[in-house]
């Protein structure tokens, strides 16, 4: 078993052609040997119908009655030279005239010809004789006076020795044929699979070639049969994904040091900075206030990083509720009112209807894009937050603000972590570049979207699209 599961392709391939040939020539054997059999047995059932005819024949003829009565051995004449042919003549009476064998005289049926009828082949029986002999047989009764009973039998047998001859020398030429075709159809099987399957070694050696350093390089698909083309085709979009993914990996990896650097060095001037000389314990104590900021800006890094990891192995549980999408947007306004007045901004909320979604994280995502939006609207702008039923199924929740915009080169990247469009707040101290793809994270995580558009110096609206069930 564990030989036929480490088997190559081309072996396999070569077992099935060879299992093919022998079931092809098998059964073309068959069906040849059964053609031949009938055509034995047909001859064979022709010779002994004419031989039954030209012996009724000879009885019926002027000296056919005294032949019969004194010399029936003459009819014998017949079968002579006639290899495997038989012949018995009986009496009336079933008395035993003449035999031309041994075996002749043990001929004997209950169903012969009338004399006044002419024999068929349906008139033909299958005979066994003594020591296993098989053959085929027919009888007849033939008148040879005007007398009712003055009549003789005659019983014409053949063996099969002859056709069961010819029937095995054909059996052993099917046989060897078979057993040769099946060996030359392995050998060359074998030959044409490993030649077919070359090109399926070359893209092996080819992908071999690939490497995490080397994700650049791609199969060639005007290379590849056609038979292959599916699959180098999936191949080399799995490693467009792949080096898509170690690239933000690795983007991902150098953010998290860029982020993690700027507090920690906050933090390492800060204190060595303090530490330089002895200070007051106002000093102290503003030295450690100002280094909590830097903590908790730390920790909120870390949380947002670890919902992240979560989301994407899809170990956040949600807590499904029937949320009124009204209320819960006044809240949010409610929360981000004192921000909001700070900057100059006003908050605008139109809402109405309910959909079913995880309040906390409902809450979380439209936050950020409220945060977002305050910050990067001009004073006296308005940040506009709405909610409704757009289409039958799905709830969406806008939220839209004036300002420069997003450049059109930074949307398809703006979801991504530690991506900022705006390269002059990379250093806020509010901003990580993490709000906007736990923003995306959360929507997948309640099977729905989310979709930005801006217009340069315009409106930029964020669409959270929520499945109504």
């Amino acid at each position: 078993m564990n030989l036929l599961r480490h088997m190559s392709l081309a072996a396999w391939l070569a077992m099935f052609f060879a299992a093919a040939t022998a079931l092809v020539f098998s059964v073309a054997g068959v069906h040849l040997y059964l053609s031949m059999s009938q055509q034995l047995q047909l001859r064979e059932d022709t010779l002994l119908l004419n031989t039954i005819g030209f012996l009724r024949h000879r009885l019926v003829m002027p000296d056919g009655v005294e032949m019969a009565r004194l010399h029936p051995d003459r009819l014998l004449d017949v079968v002579l030279g006639q290899k495997g042919l038989l012949l018995a003549i009986k009496d009336s009476r079933e008395g035993l005239l003449a035999a031309s064998t041994r075996d002749a005289m043990q001929l004997s049926t209950d169903a012969p010809v009338p004399a006044d009828l002419t024999p068929d082949a349906a008139a033909i029986r299958d005979w066994h004789g003594s020591d296993g002999k098989r053959g085929r047989m027919i009888a007849a009764w033939v008148r040879i006076s005007q007398e009712p009973d003055d009549q003789v039998q005659l019983i014409v047998a053949r063996e099969h020795t002859e056709s069961a001859i010819v029937l095995r020398e054909h059996r052993n030429h099917v046989l060897l044929a078979v057993l040769t075709g099946v060996l030359a159809t392995a050998l060359l099987g074998y030959a044409i699979a490993r030649r077919g399957l070359r090109s399926v070694q070359m893209v092996a050696r080819a992908a071999g070639e690939i490497t995490a350093n080397q994700l650049g390089g791609r199969l060639r698909i005007e290379e590849t049969p056609a038979e292959l083309e599916v699959m180098v085709r999936a191949f080399n979009h799995m490693l467009d994904r792949l080096e898509d993914s170690f690239r933000r990996l690795t983007q991902f990896s150098s953010d998290i040091a860029h982020d993690l650097r700027t507090p920690i060095g906050n933090l390492m001037i800060q204190t060595q900075v303090t530490l330089t000389q002895q200070r007051s314990m106002p000093e102290y104590e503003a030295l450690l206030a100002s280094n909590i900021e830097e903590y908790e800006r730390l920790n909120r890094m870390i949380e947002n990083m670890l919902f992240l990891a979560r989301a994407d192995n899809a170990q956040v549980a949600l807590h499904r509720d029937n949320i009124s999408v009204g209320l819960e947007l006044q809240r949010i306004a409610g929360y981000f009112e004192g921000m909001a007045n700070e900057t100059g901004v006003t908050l605008d909320v139109d809402a109405s209807g309910a959909l079913v979604a995880d309040a906390i994280l409902f809450r979380r995502a439209v936050s950020n894009l409220v945060a977002n939006a305050i910050r990067h609207t001009p004073s006296g702008g308005h940040v506009t937050i709405r909610g409704h039923e757009r289409e039958p199924g799905k709830f969406v929740v806008v939220v839209s603000n004036p300002g420069s915009g997003i450049p059109a080169e930074h949307l398809p990247r703006i979801f991504d972590r530690f991506y900022r469009a705006d390269n002059s707040r990379g250093g806020s101290q509010s901003s990580f570049g993490l709000g906007l793809a736990i923003v995306k994270s959360i929507m997948t995580l309640h099977g729905g979207s989310v979709r930005v558009e801006s217009v340069p110096n315009g409106l930029t609206t964020f669409s959270l699209i929520f499945p109504r069930g």
